[in-house]
Parts: structure tokens; sequence; C-alpha cells
């Protein structure tokens, strides 16, 4: 009997330990699973055989710009966010991507209490094509220039275009901004491709140089650039239809201000391609 009693207790030991070794495996899986399900936001840079270089989520999932953002708050809320759901996180929680530069990246606080990221202080959003909070397919660019508005987010735009009134009591116009949201002008007495804001008025008005192949909206084409050289040395400057293209230094690099537009058609106005 005392044989039997020991064999007995021995097998119920090593049925004890063998439950206990799965139910460990079994927590150790769990734990793996749960980790792998956690998902880390991220934004990353995706060569787009399209757009270019391009934003994109850890999903590959493509962000967007809005121009009625020029100000650096988010105009889009209730069904436009239904359309364009805004990309929610802080730069804690944020993965970014080692070919980015992260002093770009920033957050804005939403009327909903919301945390959205931004890029060169443009809010990012996300596109859904049926408002129904599905996110547009990964590794495609379905919403760039919807409403002439939103844009797939790029990381060097040389130019982007703001969108509000300039002018107390008229209706919000689109202009064009540089990649940070800042004001850009073209002067009424100057000629072709040919700048006559020299030395005070430079120093009032400084140039935009930009660049000899600017990365611009899928609204414009490269046929609206071209490059201005000047008779002093601020030059090259870059020039939409043949316009050359200034920023205004009582606007204070500040985005969204629109100070220098004079709203008559002469002097130096915001500068308003035909989309």
């Amino acid at each position: 009997m005392n044989t039997n009693r020991k064999y007995l207790l021995v097998i119920a030991l090593a049925t004890l330990a063998i439950g206990l070794l799965s139910s460990c495996k079994e927590e150790e899986e769990e734990d793996l699973l749960d980790e792998e399900e956690e998902v880390v936001l991220s934004i990353e840079l995706r060569n787009d055989s399209e757009f270019g270089n391009i934003l994109v989520n850890q999903s590959d999932v493509a962000l967007y710009f809005f121009a009625s953002d020029v100000n650096g708050n988010s105009n889009c809320s209730g069904g436009c966010a239904d359309a364009w759901p805004p990309m929610l996180g802080t730069l804690d929680e944020l993965s970014i991507g080692a070919d980015l530069n992260e002093d770009y990246f920033g957050t804005i606080t939403r009327e909903d209490g919301e945390t959205q990221i931004t890029y060169k202080g443009w809010p990012l959003y996300y596109f859904s094509p049926e408002s129904d909070g599905t996110l547009e397919a990964p590794a495609t660019v379905t919403g760039d220039g919807r409403g002439n508005a939103f844009f797939v987010a790029k990381p060097d735009y040389t130019v982007f275009f703001g969108k509000q009134s300039v002018v107390d009591g008229e209706d919000p116009v689109t202009y064009l901004v540089d990649s940070w949201g800042l004001t850009l002008y073209d002067f009424a007495n100057d000629e072709q491709n040919e700048s006559n804001c020299e030395g005070g008025c430079a120093n009032a008005w400084p140039i935009f140089n930009g660049q000899e192949n600017p990365v611009f909206p899928s609204a414009l084409s490269q046929s609206n650039f071209s490059m201005t050289q000047r008779n002093d040395d601020l030059g090259p400057q870059l020039s939409f239809d043949g316009m050359p293209l200034y920023y205004f230094a009582s606007d204070e690099e500040t985005r969204g201000n629109v100070t220098g537009h004079s709203g008559d058609g002469t002097g130096f106005n915001v500068v308003q391609p035909v989309l």
C-alpha cells in the first residue's frame, strides 16, 4: 500500500507540474500575442510612383494636409472629419522614420480636446472614401486634390496652398504659401521674370528663393514656375507664372498672416492660382 501511495503521489505531482508548465506557456503565448497586436504609431517616408516622397503611417496609409489649416489649427471637424479622420496621438508615442526630421513634428489640441499630430505646422489627416471611418487602402493615394483643398502630405513641398479670407468680410480664397504656411506675394510693378523691388523695398518684401525644381501640389505644374535672375545679389528668385515671389516682413514669419495683401490689384497681393 505504501508503495502504491508513493506511486500515486508521484503521478499527482507530475500531473500538477505539467499543468503549471502548460499554464505558464499559455500565458507567455498570450503576452506575445498582445505585444504583436499592440500597434506602434509611426510616420514613415514612402516613395510613391506618382507623387514621389510622401508621408505614411505604420500601415503604409497615406497622410494629407488641408489648405484651410494654413493658420496651424484644424478647420476640419464634424462631417469633414468623417471623410478626413485626423491623425491622433502624442509625440511620446510616435515613432518617426530615420529619414525624417523629428523637429518638424508637433501637436495641436482640437476643438474636441483630442491631440492631433502636425508636420511643419500642418495638421495631418487620413482619407476615408466612404466617410465611415474605413481608411483608404495601404499604398494608395486616392484623396489627393479633393476639393482643391486636401493634398497628400509631402515632406519637401516648396510651395503649398493656404485657403482663408484675405479681405475682411469676403469669401475664402486659395493662395500660395511656403512649406511652413508663410504667405507668398507678387508685385504688380514687376514684369515677367523681372523684379522691380530692390533696396529698401526688398528689405520690406524679402524675396522667396525657392528652388529651381520646386515641389508643389498636384493642382499645379512645372510650367507655372521659373527662376528670376535679379540685378542685385539676393537672387535667384522663384517666380510663379512669371511673377517673382516675395514674403512680407510685417507678417512676422507667422503662418496664416496676410497683412501685405493690398486687396485692390495694385502693389503686393497674395498669389491666387487658377485651379
